[in-house]
């Protein structure tokens, strides 16, 4: 390296050095991948100072499989993250369309690469920042039949249903109720025991929450008990939630809820890249596990007596784009909601 005397010279090149050591450093991106799923298995790979969970690993070996049938897609191989601009994001949307995988899927997979490139941007592995545009889309708008909620009416009249000792349909009945009052999702809602009960004392008055660590995530989450019906739930099991297996929860819920009358004819638009036909279905058949936690944001939103800060501390969302996407408002709902707050503030 050359040597000049004047100082300031020193620190330009110096400077010009360093930077053309970060660009330099691109990596495959597969090598690197391999290398981060490897640290998250050996716990020496962290998200936030805390191990990454298993089924998050499993995520990023999807994005293994599946990135050498993309590279063969692109007539490329071992592409560098250099090589990942908004036209290779294009070619990945169209691969994931002719795969025929569903838009949620493809989705995730782009979520999932996102993460990749910004963990290697960080440690220099990467000097790409493209995955940070704005075109760079990593979710779509939530479809019409993927938004659906119980109402608090609903959800009600699924509590009052009569199962004449139907231990099986009670025990997926009363599990997914624990959600609806929780807004959790259902790794961490149908485990839910006396265990994580606490009380909290408010000018001498005594209030029931429970504090969750959040499998998903590894947040800690409070979530103060609002409906008496949760404290019945849990007593009636012996303090535990029964175990239900979510296959057999997902098929008896529709039926539960068909049972309790929770009609309502819903558009189904085709999910996979190319294709433009629909069907339509009841509001009881698109029920599964994850609606209890969509009804419980979207009936506390729609009270209009807490902020989303205060929900998305109890639902654990930690941006406001995530949390907005669990609202299940329909265009009328909106307008009313609208009408309500508009008044209510002149008053």
């Amino acid at each position: 390296m050359p040597q000049f005397n004047k100082t300031i010279l020193g620190f330009s090149i110096k400077f010009s050095v360093t930077r053309d050591k970060k660009k330099a450093r691109d990596e495959v991106f597969l090598t690197y991948l391999k290398r981060m799923i490897s640290g998250m298995e050996r716990n020496t790979f962290l998200y936030k100072g805390r191990k990454y969970a298993m089924n998050s690993i499993a995520n990023y070996r999807k994005i293994l499989n599946i990135w050498p049938a993309f590279e063969a897609s692109t007539g490329k191989k071992s592409l560098r993250f250099s090589d990942i601009t908004m036209e290779m994001y294009s070619r990945f949307l169209e691969f994931c369309n002719t795969s025929g995988y569903m838009d949620s899927t493809k989705y995730q997979y782009v979520s999932l690469i996102k993460s990749i490139m910004n963990c290697a941007l960080e440690e220099g592995c990467s000097a790409n920042s493209v995955q940070n545009c704005k075109g760079f889309v990593t979710h779509r708008q939530v479809p019409v039949y993927k938004r659906v909620y119980l109402t608090r009416d609903e959800i009600s009249r699924l509590a009052g249903l009569r199962l004449q000792d139907n231990t099986a349909m009670e025990k997926v009945r009363d599990v997914f109720l624990v959600g609806c009052y929780t807004g959790q999702r259902f790794s961490d809602y149908s485990r839910i025991s006396t265990d994580d009960i606490e009380t909290i004392s408010i000018e001498g008055i005594e209030f029931k929450a429970l504090r969750k660590v959040q499998r998903k995530t590894g947040k800690t989450v409070m979530i103060p008990i609002l409906e008496d019906g949760l404290l019945d739930i849990i007593s009636h099991w012996g303090g535990r939630l029964p175990d239900v297996s979510i296959s057999n929860f997902n098929l008896r819920i529709k039926e539960l809820c068909r049972m309790a009358g929770i009609q309502g004819e819903v558009v189904i638009p085709c999910e996979r890249g190319g294709c433009r036909s629909s069907t339509r279905k009841q509001k009881y058949e698109l029920v599964s596990s994850h609606t209890a936690r969509r009804s419980y944001i979207t009936n506390l939103y729609m009270d209009g007596r807490l902020s989303t800060e205060q929900i998305r501390s109890i639902s654990g969302h930690s941006s406001e784009e995530s949390f907005k996407r669990y609202l299940c408002q329909n265009l009328e709902e909106e307008a009313k909601e609208i009408i309500r707050r508009y008044y209510t503030q002149r008053t």
